[in-house]
């Protein structure tokens, strides 16, 4: 029953997680930094507060007891991932769901595999499970590429059509301009430098094992451990996220834009409830599937926040009047990216 409870969280924290930015395209009033700003605020400084103080005995205390060495690594890390959550809320608003997901997930996942056997288990490189991993590697390049060559298609055609950057007139959030070849290069370079630097969240819970392990000992349940790192971590990625904001609204002079739509509070805040809840959800997921959790788990939450990124693209008209022979390019991209998250979560099983 513990294994059916870890598959659950993790399956409905990638479906979270995967259909959280959707409100990005409601938006009517207010422009990517409004949106983004109170997003940010909700997801990475009230709720995981509230939450861990809800559902953590002595949290307070807990963490009066912590040292400066246990606090400042998780906040590092939380602050080198907030740049990846920051990249990642650019490239959806300037590439969309469906290009903007696929390259930054694929990358991350593969990032986040790749890292700890070149770091700590050299030697495991050319064995079965390092091969493998390896190969998954080449195989989220091929699936980040043809996602990208795919997306410049579809921004081209798009343009031919008089669509701009083919996102509803609408969708005041998005861009409405079409992109140069240069400019759109330069986005889906972002895209992958936050995939890769996604996978330092992973870092910032694991060096939150000092503060997880204080937790369970004031009484904290295991399941709900990590709950007490991600106000810490959180807080370190909201600081580039909230900056990058504060400057777009004073350099487009949208901080009015406030006060004219009370109503699109409502769609940053959603985002930032599905964000934190999926985020929560699987670091709970991972507590009851024991070996699995850093493997198969994985790979079942990353392939659902993918699908579900695409879905959304797809819901939202992203492809719409695209030929299909451009889609199918796309399609073969996220082919790609399933297999590589397959294998990667194989070669995490078998090698323990």
């Amino acid at each position: 029953m513990n294994f059916f409870h870890g598959f659950a969280l993790t399956l409905l924290g990638g479906l979270s997680v995967g259909f959280s930015s959707w409100s990005l395209k409601w938006a009517r009033v207010w422009k990517f930094e409004n949106y983004w700003l109170f997003n940010c605020i909700v997801s990475l400084t009230i709720l995981p507060l509230c939450l861990a103080y809800c559902l953590l005995p002595h949290l307070g205390s807990v963490y009066a007891s912590l040292s400066a060495r246990e606090v400042v690594k998780p906040f590092v890390f939380g602050f080198l991932w907030g740049f990846a959550l920051l990249g990642a809320g650019v490239c959806m608003h300037k590439l969309g769901f469906a290009v903007s997901g696929a390259v930054i997930n694929g990358t991350g996942t593969a990032v986040g595999t790749l890292a700890p056997l070149l770091l700590l288990h050299r030697a495991m490189m050319f064995e079965t499970n390092g091969l493998l991993i390896i190969l998954a590697m080449v195989i989220v390049l091929a699936g980040v590429a043809l996602c990208g060559w795919s997306g410049y298609h579809r921004e081209e055609e798009a343009k031919r059509q008089g669509r701009g950057a083919g996102f509803s007139p609408k969708e005041s959030a998005m861009t409405q301009h079409a992109h140069s070849r240069l400019s759109y290069f330069l986005f889906l370079c972002l895209a992958f430098a936050a995939g890769v630097l996604s996978a330092l969240l992973n870092l910032a819970l694991a060096y939150g094992g000092d503060i997880m392990e204080k937790v369970r000992a004031a009484g904290g349940a295991a399941s709900w451990a990590p709950f007490a790192v991600w106000p810490i971590a959180f807080f370190g990625g909201s600081i580039a996220n909230m900056a990058y904001c504060v400057y777009l609204l004073s350099k487009n002079h949208t901080w009015g834009n406030f006060t004219r739509g009370i109503r699109e509070v409502f769609n940053p805040f959603l985002a930032g409830c599905m964000l934190l809840a999926g985020i929560s959800l699987f670091s709970s997921g991972t507590t009851f599937l024991g070996i699995l959790g850093v493997s198969v788990g994985f790979a079942l939450y990353t392939i659902t926040v993918i699908l579900c990124g695409q879905l959304a693209a797809i819901f939202t008209g992203e492809w719409s009047r695209m030929p299909s022979s451009i889609y199918r390019f796309f399609a073969a991209g996220i082919a790609c990216l399933f297999l590589a998250v397959l294998v990667i979560g194989a070669s995490n099983y078998f090698g323990k």
